[in-house]
């Protein structure tokens, strides 16, 4: 069910409708003008509970949303048309491979890769938090993502892949292409800083050989955990930055990831890796501040998008972290935040257990 809301927002639409007008920032057309609309377009009729994450699968247009209440997803076909139809799906094993998740990201090959917010309190039944917890890796195809291995016969669900250096992960986002298919960075929770990790070649579903991961950690590159509060990743393949909300910080940080030189790490590892190391003199910048709790980013030409859980907000922040408009939502607790292939940006609401679009 589509539910249409006309936006009536104050001192933010000169600004918006001035940055329109000026066209030196096309892409803050996408908050539009006082006209403009928020476009409720999932619901809890659909199986929300809260959702922390959206993202549009690149080959199919399907829209996955992660939703940390039942540690699974709600994917809508054809999101937003009147054809539009939503399906909640939860892997066997979901307790593990996507508890608590906080964020999806999309790679080649029709897969993608969830972060959990979780010191891991299941394997093979409760158990006391040992922080064996990392990303996991998914086929999206909907033959094997949530159907196969489900039965418990030797197969540990769909999972296709999963690496466990990073309790407590806030946010994930595929690491800049050219590069590796299965590689993204994180923010790391526990431990307070930014981690690369490379599944390489996958285990298939349900296996559990991850003996050629590699895990690079960026301890430079701080930040803060608000609990409950994703804190997104979304790297720019043309430049090669990797933006971070920093969600305890307020603010987004940026690292170069072509900077800096890896050193093994000799003990801590949590499993056998192909390699696990420290990357040390890395470039990494403050690239936004005054924000309250930052959360969602989204990257679109010339402008990132970041969504303020504390007040609402979209802000739109050119490539000099020169803020260029904002938009309020008015949403309770936003999080996730997307641009999708209609041109438009997406965002969810935890608290209200909505997706939006804006309509500009």
């Amino acid at each position: 069910m589509l539910i249409f809301l006309l936006a009536c927002t104050g001192a933010d639409s000169a600004k918006d409708t001035a940055d329109t007008a000026s066209g030196a920032y096309g892409t803050v057309a996408l908050f539009g003008g006082d006209g403009r609309a928020l476009t409720t377009i999932g619901t809890a009729d659909d199986g929300l509970v809260f959702p922390r994450d959206l993202t549009f699968a690149p080959e199919t247009g399907l829209l996955w949303v992660a939703d940390a209440a039942f540690a699974g997803t709600v994917i809508y076909m054809d999101a937003g048309e009147a054809s539009q139809a939503a399906e909640v799906r939860v892997d066997a094993y979901g307790a593990h491979f996507m508890d608590t998740v906080s964020g999806l990201a999309f790679g080649p090959d029709d897969t993608f890769a969830s972060c959990q917010e979780s010191r891991d309190d299941w394997n093979e039944g409760p158990q006391a938090e040992d922080d064996f917890m990392g990303p996991s890796l998914w086929d999206a195809d909907l033959d094997v993502y949530a159907v196969v291995g489900q039965t418990g016969d030797e197969l540990e669900g769909s999972h296709i892949d999963m690496l466990h250096e990073s309790p407590l992960c806030m946010g994930i986002g595929h690491a800049p292409m050219p590069g590796p298919d299965n590689a993204y960075f994180v923010f790391d929770g526990l431990n307070g800083h930014v981690v690369y990790y490379d599944f390489q070649a996958d285990h298939g579903p349900g296996n559990g050989d991850h003996t050629d991961g590699i895990v690079r950690r960026y301890e430079e590159a701080t930040v803060t955990r608000v609990e409950g509060v994703p804190g997104h990743v979304v790297a720019d393949d043309a430049t090669g930055w990797v933006y971070v909300a920093d969600t305890g910080g307020g603010r987004v940080l940026r690292l170069d990831s072509a900077s800096g030189e890896a050193s093994a790490i000799r003990s801590g590892a949590h499993e056998r890796l192909e390699e696990y190391s420290r990357v040390e003199g890395v470039t990494v910048e403050t690239f936004a501040t005054d924000l309250g709790e930052p959360s969602g980013l989204a990257l679109f030409g010339e402008v990132l998008y970041v969504g303020d859980h504390a007040t609402g907000e979209i802000v739109a922040y050119d490539m000099d972290g020169m803020e260029r408009g904002r938009l309020a939502t008015g949403a309770t607790s936003l999080m996730g935040l997307e641009v999708g292939p209609d041109g438009h940006l997406w965002y969810v609401d935890a608290g209200a257990a909505t997706v939006t679009r804006v309509d500009p």
